[in-house]
C-alpha cells in the first residue's frame, strides 16, 4: 500500500479565510468534526500553507502573496517573530523527522531550519512536472501534489529530498479540482481540502476513493492543514464572547450613611445570552474586581453591613456572566464587568457633653462643652431647662451656655435631640 501510517492524533489545524477576507487558524476535531478558531483574525495568517513547529510557534508559508515565510508566536498570538522574502516561490511545507521543514513550490525544493531561521534551496524539479502545492510524509518518504507537463494535470509525486530533479510521478492525484488545503498522512490515507468546496476529505489510495468526512463552517475556506507535532499540548479554542455588563451612568462618588440605603442608577446597554444573568457588586480592589467582591445584589442598591468599614473607599459595578444557582459564575470565560463608581460609607455623627463644674448657682448660666465625631460642620439640636435650641458648630468641638430660670433648684439635664454633620443625620 502506498500510504500507510497511523493517524497522528484526532486534532488537525488549518489556516482559514472567511467570506469577509479575514484570516484565522482553526482547530478541527476529526472524531466529532467540531471546529473552532484558536486565533483572532489577523493579516499575518493566510497564504498557502501552515506548519506547526515542535516548540509551538507556527510557520506561515505565503508564496502566493510575497514569496516569503512568516514565523509567528504560538496561538492565540498572531505576532510575527521572524519574516523573510525568498527568491523561490514556496507554496507548501512539511515538518521532517530531522527537525527541518521541507519547502516546495513552483521551481523546486528547499528547507527551513527553525533553529536558525534560515532557508536553503536544494534544487529544481525535473522537467516532467512543476508547482508542487502540497507535501506529506508517509513512512519516511516525502510525497507531494504537482502538475504534470505539458498538460498541467494533478499528479502524485515521490520526492527525492537529496536531488529533487530525480523525483518521479507515481500516479494521478486523487483531487478532482486540485487540493487547496493541504494533504497529510492519516490512517492508510491522506486528509485534504479542495478548491471551491466546503469540506474536509479523506483519500484511501488502496481503493482510489475519496470521501467527505467533515463539513467546514459556513463561510470558511481552509488552506494549509497541519497536524501538531508529538507532545505539543492542544491549543484551546478562542472564546468569542457577546456577554456585556453594560455601563453604569456616571454618578458619585457616593458618600452614604450607614443607616441609609445606597441606591444608584441601573446599568444600561447590557447584552446577555441565554445562560447569563446581571448582578451588581460592591468590591474593594479595582485591580482585582472578581477577587475582592464584598457584596452582591440583584438590584442597584446596597446597605451597610459587616464586613464593610466606614471611611473606606469601595466600588460598585454591574457584572454579567453565566447563571450559577442565581449567582454569576465567576469562572465564566465571558465574565464581564461594567465601569465602576466609588462609594464611601460614612458613620453617623455623635456628640458628648461636659462641663468643668457641675454646680450652678440660682440665676447663673453654665457653659456646656460639646465634642463631636463626624465631619464638620455639625448642626446640633438640644433641650435644656432654658428650652429647645439649634446651633451650628464649625469644628469637632464647641460650647454653648445654658441659663436655667432663676427659681430653678436641683439637677438640670441637657439632652441632644438631633444631630447632623456634613454627610449624615441622627434623628
Amino acid at each position: 500500500m502506498l500510504l500507510s501510517s497511523s493517524l497522528h492524533g484526532q486534532i488537525i489545524y488549518a489556516s482559514a479565510t472567511d467570506d469577509n477576507g479575514q484570516n484565522y487558524i482553526y482547530k478541527i476535531d476529526l472524531s466529532t468534526c467540531a471546529f473552532c478558531a484558536i486565533t483572532p483574525s489577523s493579516p499575518n495568517i493566510g497564504g498557502d500553507d501552515l506548519v506547526i513547529l515542535p516548540n509551538g510557534t507556527h510557520l506561515d508559508i505565503i508564496g502566493n502573496i510575497t514569496n516569503g515565510l512568516r514565523r509567528l508566536l504560538p496561538p492565540p498570538s498572531t505576532q510575527v517573530i521572524w519574516q523573510s522574502n525568498n527568491p523561490q516561490s514556496y507554496l507548501t511545507g512539511q515538518l521532517a523527522p530531522n527537525g527541518l521543514v521541507y519547502l516546495a513550490g513552483v521551481n523546486g525544493l528547499g528547507t527551513f531550519d527553525p533553529a536558525t531561521n534560515t532557508v536553503t534551496y536544494i534544487g529544481n524539479w525535473p522537467n516532467i512536472f512543476n508547482s508542487v502545492a502540497e507535501l506529506f510524509y508517509v513512512n519516511g518518504v516525502l510525497y507531494g501534489m504537482a502538475l504534470d507537463l505539458p498538460m498541467g494535470n494533478p499528479v502524485l509525486v515521490q520526492i527525492d529530498v537529496n536531488n529533487p530533479s530525480q523525483s518521479t510521478i507515481i500516479g494521478s492525484f486523487f483531487s478532482t479540482t486540485g487540493a487547496e488545503g493541504g494533504v497529510w498522512n492519516g490512517v492508510n490515507g491522506v486528509f485534504y481540502t479542495e478548491q471551491n468546496t466546503t469540506g474536509l476529505y479523506f483519500h484511501d489510495p488502496a481503493t482510489g476513493s475519496s470521501s467527505l468526512i467533515c463539513d467546514t463552517p459556513p463561510g470558511i475556506s481552509f488552506y494549509g492543514l497541519s497536524f501538531p507535532p508529538p507532545g505539543l499540548p492542544e491549543y484551546p479554542c478562542l472564546v468569542t464572547c457577546t456577554t456585556n455588563a453594560g455601563a453604569l451612568p456616571q454618578a458619585g462618588p457616593f458618600n452614604t450613611c450607614t443607616n441609609s440605603t445606597l441606591a444608584f442608577p441601573a446599568a444600561t446597554g447590557a447584552v446577555l445570552d441565554n445562560n447569563d444573568i446581571l448582578r451588581y457588586i460592591l468590591f474593594s480592589n479595582p485591580n482585582d474586581t472578581a477577587g475582592s467582591i464584598v457584596a452582591t445584589s440583584a438590584t442597584p442598591s446596597f446597605n451597610f453591613a459587616a464586613p464593610l468599614q466606614t471611611n473606606v473607599t469601595y466600588y460598585i459595578a454591574a457584572m454579567a456572566g453565566n447563571n450559577q444557582n442565581g449567582n454569576v459564575n465567576l469562572n465564566d470565560p465571558c465574565l464581564d464587568f461594567s465601569n465602576a463608581l466609588q462609594v464611601v460609607w460614612k458613620p453617623l455623627p455623635s456628640v458628648t457633653f461636659s462641663t468643668a463644674n457641675t454646680n450652678v448657682c440660682p440665676g447663673a448660666c453654665k457653659t456646656i462643652n460639646a465634642n463631636f465625631t463626624g465631619t464638620p460642620p455639625f448642626t446640633l439640636s438640644y433641650n435644656s431647662p432654658a428650652g429647645s435650641n439649634t446651633q451650628v458648630f464649625s469644628g469637632n468641638s464647641g460650647s454653648f451656655d445654658v441659663c436655667p430660670p432663676a427659681n430653678s433648684v436641683g439637677n438640670f439635664v441637657v439632652q441632644a435631640t438631633a444631630l447632623a454633620d456634613a454627610f449624615c443625620a441622627c434623628p
